[in-house]
């Protein structure tokens, strides 16, 4: 970290945004900084560090509030993965977070960290997007805080749309109806654990009569920031899968990523196995239904 720099540790919301607002930008705004301090040149340059876990409401804060799973910015994924509340209501953001990192990173990597950061390949996000989940940016004015959904945050990689005063204060899931509901998150990497994506998928959808009522799909790394397949949804929607119909969006989705060849993959290698996933999913999904 660079030399004279300052830390601040407030205990509360209130005093988090007085702090803001009595200081000259830039801040750091770190909880885990598990992203953070491995770049090195990053670390070095953070100037005013605030330190997240320490506000009571952002570090405590898990559990059903408002007919809906409020989480704050600074739980660490341990807790989340732990808690029995998300683990019976949302089961996708529970296995999501258990195939992020290492015991020691699950111990200190939040929810809040993988939005801020912004990468496509952040194992959290495209879950986030398939259950609508609201953002809630601080500091709050006359009593609320801005609310924005996963793919109106990113900008790009490692880009937002957060002004150098802006946090990510809570995340808030709205409750989803569970009768008939599927889902599916599916992360492929370099080895079976410890390993950034080379993408991943999350499915969450719901039956009726074998017919998909609605479904919602996103992926990770494999475009410069999240967003929904719709073109793809839009084909399975109110429909009965069959062997055809998932070809079909299979193509589709091949069609909805942009993908790019880096250090962790190929640009084509991304997207046959993106399709690929997609397929066994579906498979998996509509077996009894005798495909």
């Amino acid at each position: 970290m660079s030399k004279n720099n300052t830390v601040f540790r407030p205990r509360d919301l209130k005093e988090l945004d007085r702090i803001i607002e009595q200081n000259v930008p830039p801040f750091t705004f770190v909880a885990g900084a598990t992203d953070l301090m491995v770049q090195t040149e990053r670390w070095r340059a953070a100037a005013n560090l605030i330190d997240l876990t320490s506000v009571s409401e952002l570090h405590e804060t898990l559990g059903v509030k408002d007919s809906s799973v409020r989480i704050g910015a600074a739980v660490p994924y341990s807790r989340i993965i732990k808690n029995s509340v998300v683990r019976e209501l949302l089961p996708i953001l529970v296995e999501a977070c258990r195939q992020i990192g290492s015991v020691q990173i699950q111990n200190r990597g939040t929810l809040g960290g993988n939005i801020a950061n912004a990468s496509p390949a952040g194992d959290s996000l495209p879950v986030l997007a398939v259950l609508d989940a609201n953002i809630w940016i601080g500091p709050a004015r006359n009593g609320k805080f801005t609310i924005k959904k996963i793919d109106e945050i990113m900008t790009g990689p490692g880009q937002t749309i957060l002004g150098e005063k802006q946090y990510i204060a809570f995340i808030e899931i709205p409750f989803h109806e569970r009768e008939g509901q599927f889902w599916a998150f599916r992360k492929v990497g370099q080895r079976s654990a410890l390993a950034i994506s080379k993408l991943n998928l999350a499915v969450l959808g719901w039956l009726n009569d074998g017919i998909v009522k609605d479904i919602r799909i996103c992926s990770g790394s494999v475009a410069p920031q999240i967003n929904r397949h719709r073109r793809t949804e839009e084909i399975l929607r109110d429909k009965k899968p069959d062997e055809k119909l998932i070809e079909q969006a299979c193509q589709m989705i091949r069609r909805e990523i942009s993908p790019i060849s880096d250090i962790r993959s190929t640009e084509e290698y991304r997207r046959h196995t993106t399709a690929e996933v997609l397929r066994d999913i579906l498979y998996q999904t509509f077996a009894i239904y005798d495909l």
